[in-house]
């Protein structure tokens, strides 16, 4: 090879190293070794040219300038950001007569969340989220306003402790740990307060879990005399069992049975969807809910899932007759609740091509569920209705969903007017795109 074409080259692969300093400063060193055994730079050019480049280095690149805790194991940022065009239509439940004219509203909607989970040493982790809605049940704002901008809020601020593989303990405003249904939770709303989990192992691979939270719904003055003047608390205990039809197969089982109950308190100016505001006696719920899956139901990534919920109100008269004052010789305490569904997928909805499809009916009672916990999209949260909901979404890209949402309800006890009941049918379609990061 002609020696003054080499040298040229080698000056130019220099050159590139200078220009490139931040790219190449930790990778440069057998380069300019080879520079100075050519001949085109001397051993002090050489010495200063690898100066030159750890100075470009420093001072162009990040290396250095971000310092993280060395209790710090992972430190996990995500999120997602969702478009969504919203239809819906309320019909109102009279009296006497016939029905009264729709109210329909349709709406382009956005949702942002930004999340932050960190696992800490000896089995400590914490987090926090943050969301474009201060509602705990939803954080979509819609596009109003001129252009205005939209306010951020915190959704999840929470602090955990794992001390063995059994026993789990959390503080603070966290996701929902029990298992359950947008029936009676809906899947907007981080719970706070306080929860203890156990779990313990069962052969292969089965588990049963018992849960329990103290979640704090509401601060209210201790001042006052009477329920105004205590907190507002609601006690959920849960025991669910899953397993595993065998160790090498992916189908499984779960089984849930709980009970929730309030202490006799107050709550008010609550933002919910279908909010009721005053005192949360006579909420004694038992639960019941499960799923079956069963895997590669039709070739390797695909499956079949059955699943239900339920729910009754041990003190549902006492809520109807008492608290929500409705006429005992004209209604039904409506103290049961119950869902039943079936789901079908391809793939876990996380790779380009996977696809979900679900539909479930359920009905509601009068006070058979928290109307301030529910799903707020359902018949707008409001109880004392039946109904279907159909799910269907598709992976454009590992990255992004299409999801097509379709609810429609109609009321259980007709000529009910009261607040939290007086839907004569609703109906609503929700159009989204998820990107997630």
């Amino acid at each position: 090879m002609n020696k003054r074409f080499l040298s040229k080259s080698l000056a130019l692969v220099a050159g590139i190293c200078i220009t490139s300093s931040a790219l190449l400063a930790q990778d440069s060193g057998p380069l300019i070794d080879l520079l100075v055994k050519k001949g085109v730079v001397s051993d002090q050019e050489a010495e200063d040219l690898r100066v030159e480049l750890q100075k470009d280095f420093a001072v162009n690149s990040s290396a250095g300038k971000l310092n993280l805790s060395s209790s710090l194991v992972e430190f996990k940022l995500s999120g997602d950001l969702r478009m969504r065009y919203e239809a819906n239509s309320q019909t109102p439940e009279l009296a006497t007569g016939g029905a009264a004219v729709s109210n329909e509203t349709s709406r382009q909607r956005y949702r942002f969340r930004f999340n932050g989970d960190m696992i800490l040493q000896k089995g400590w982790t914490a987090g926090f989220a943050l969301e474009t809605a201060q509602a705990s049940d939803s954080g979509n704002q819609t596009f109003t306003g001129g252009a205005d901008d939209y306010g951020i809020f915190l959704s999840r601020a929470y602090v955990g402790w794992q001390p063995n593989l059994n026993w789990t303990f959390v503080l603070g405003k966290q996701k929902n740990p029990f298992y359950t249904t947008d029936m009676r939770w809906d899947g907007d709303i981080n719970p706070q307060g306080a929860y203890e989990g156990y779990k313990m192992f069962l052969g292969a691979k089965d588990t049963l879990e018992f849960r329990a939270m103290q979640h704090i719904m509401f601060d209210n003055n201790e001042q006052l005399v009477g329920p105004a003047g205590r907190d507002a608390w609601m006690f959920e205990h849960q025991a669910a069992y899953t397993h595993w039809f065998a160790p090498d197969n992916l189908s499984s089982a779960i089984f849930a049975i709980g009970y929730t109950s309030y202490g006799q308190s107050t709550m008010t100016g609550l933002l919910n969807s279908a909010t009721y505001t005053g005192t949360t006696r006579a909420q004694n719920y038992g639960t019941l809910s499960g799923e079956v899956n069963l895997a590669n139901i039709q070739g390797p990534g695909t499956s079949l899932k059955f699943y239900w919920d339920g729910s009754y109100n041990f003190t549902g008269a006492t809520r109807a007759y008492r608290v929500y004052n409705v006429n005992s010789t004209l209604f039904d305490e409506g103290a049961g609740a119950w869902l039943a569904g079936i789901g079908y997928s391809y793939g876990t909805g996380k790779v380009q091509g996977d696809y979900s499809a679900k539909l479930d009916y359920r009905e509601v009672g009068l006070t058979s569920i928290d109307p301030n916990a529910n799903d707020s999209d359902w018949a707008f949260g409001k109880t004392n209705q039946k109904g279907l909901k159909l799910a269907l979404s598709y992976n454009i890209t590992d990255f992004a969903n299409f999801n097509v949402t379709y609810f429609d309800t109609k009321v259980l006890q007709e000529k009910m007017t009261y607040s939290l009941g007086n839907l004569n049918r609703s109906s609503e379609v929700l159009v989204d795109l998820v990107v997630k990061f």
